[in-house]
């Protein structure tokens, strides 16, 4: 047997093997580990990793998943599987919102007028449908202490291994670091940081501190030893975040830290850790401002400078951009283009040409300019109705610890996610809006549920 054929023989075994598991996943899988596997794979094992151009749409691994999970989902949805819930105002909101984007990048011309309209059809794919379609798959998913433990359970084993790597990563360890696309300077952006297998510090960040805050709800499961174990972790993990070498992710991970912290620790502990936290955090500001605004990181110490500074020509241009078109914005992903005749503005002192190699560094200031004041409001009551959701079922007597666990871990991962939409543009990636809408997805599942998750334990802590 020849080489060819024998890698052809090994393709056709992988391709049945694929098609027999996908055909037991579909009928029988947990859908909620669905779409972990789906998340993970994107973190782990996305474009950089491997990717296969096929038409407008490069073929990757996670999107592969994506595939077989939207086809177990529709088996099982069609078999009875699944637990159809009744729509409520925040999935309305969600679908007005999701409707408006799709209307803003429909209503301008792809060709011609704006060149490179497959790239805007992808960015609308992976940073806001593909989330979506997991936010309605974990919502309609039958959810049992289970599977919604197992969302605490894959993050936190998740965030161990985020950690070690950006450990690895700092320290220049690259024959320990897997994948191998990690060590390579020209993959994704922030080497120098530990970025992950996303190349991303800003998104390595946010996915470790959801992670961080996951493997404390979920130590409440084991003993007096094993919650030592993992309160043992907590370290590493803060470790890992550190070396992202990010402010906006130090900052959110702080916030999260205390909404988590602040809902589940009882009695004394509760004032004592937060009133600490809030105390270092003054005396940081105040000892340390100028070296947190000046720091060396990627050995530049003028770019984090040259970051602060461009923030302020972005804001300004998005208001005069605004003020021109200011209830449907300039169509989706036409911030680039539609920037550039307002860099020209010489009524104010503000360093505009800078940002003209730049995509938008604000996820609300983005959908502001490019879907007007419709799509922004329309995006923060979606963000309210999930709070609402999540706070109805932490105050719910009746709801099981397990439930109010993930009521919690949602709330400290939006305060996460909020403060790096206000320093980034979050919708170039698969990753953090599909953690954050997942999350979503469980818990207002879990608050229409109702007498399903119901109990008279106390939210453990």
């Amino acid at each position: 047997m020849t080489r060819v054929e024998a890698m052809a023989a090994l393709y056709a075994i992988v391709g049945l093997l694929a098609v027999v598991w996908t055909a037991v996943f579909a009928l029988r899988g947990s859908l909620v580990a669905g779409c972990l596997l789906y998340l993970i794979t994107a973190i782990c094992f996305g474009h950089p990793f491997w990717h296969q151009e096929i038409g407008p749409v490069p073929l990757t691994l996670d999107r592969l998943v994506l595939l077989v999970l939207v086809t177990a989902y529709v088996v099982q949805w069609r078999l009875g599987h699944t637990d159809p819930k009744r729509l409520d105002r925040a999935d309305w909101l969600l679908l007005a919102f999701t409707a408006v984007l799709v209307f803003s990048t429909v209503r301008l011309p792809w060709q011609g007028g704006f060149p490179g309209g497959p790239e805007t059809v992808m960015r609308l794919l992976i940073g806001y449908v593909t989330p979506v379609c997991l936010y309605w798959i974990a919502r309609q998913s039958r959810l049992s202490e289970g599977n919604v433990v197992l969302v605490q359970a894959m993050l936190a084993c998740l965030g161990v291994y985020l950690a070690v790597t950006g450990l690895l990563e700092v320290s220049g360890q690259w024959w320990a670091v897997f994948p191998r696309h990690i060590a390579d300077p020209t993959a994704g952006i922030h080497f120098g940081r530990a970025r992950g297998p996303m190349v991303h510090s800003v998104t390595f960040g946010l996915v470790l501190a959801v992670c961080l805050m996951a493997a404390w709800l979920w130590r409440g499961r084991f003993g007096r030893v094993g919650q030592l174990a993992w309160v043992a972790l907590v370290p590493l993990l803060l470790a890992g975040i550190y070396l992202s070498y990010t402010r906006s992710v130090w900052m959110g991970t702080a916030l999260g830290a205390m909404i988590v912290l602040g809902l589940t620790l009882h009695g004394q502990w509760r004032p004592l850790v937060l009133g600490s936290m809030v105390a270092a955090g003054l005396l940081l500001a105040l000892t340390r401002m100028d070296k947190l605004l000046s720091f060396e990181r990627e050995y530049e110490a003028q770019y984090t400078r040259k970051s602060v500074d461009l923030r302020g020509s972005f804001a300004y241009v998005s208001w005069q951009m605004f003020l021109d078109r200011p209830l449907l914005g300039t169509g989706f992903n036409r911030f680039p283009d539609a920037k550039l005749p307002y860099l020209a503005d010489r009524s104010t002192g503000l360093e505009l040409e800078a940002i003209r190699p730049y995509s938008h560094h604000c996820t609300f200031l983005s959908i502001l300019t490019e879907a007007g004041l419709v799509g922004l409001v329309l995006f923060l009551a979606v963000l309210t109705s999930w709070a609402f959701a999540a706070w109805r079922l932490i105050a719910d007597p009746r709801a099981a610890p397990w439930a109010r666990n993930q009521a919690v871990l949602l709330l400290g991962a939006m305060g996460v996610y909020a403060v790096q939409g206000v320093f980034h543009e979050l919708s170039y990636t698969p990753i953090d809006n599909s953690l954050l809408f997942l999350l979503a997805g469980v818990t207002v599942g879990l608050a229409r549920s109702g007498p399903s998750v119901a109990s008279n334990s106390r939210l453990q802590g």
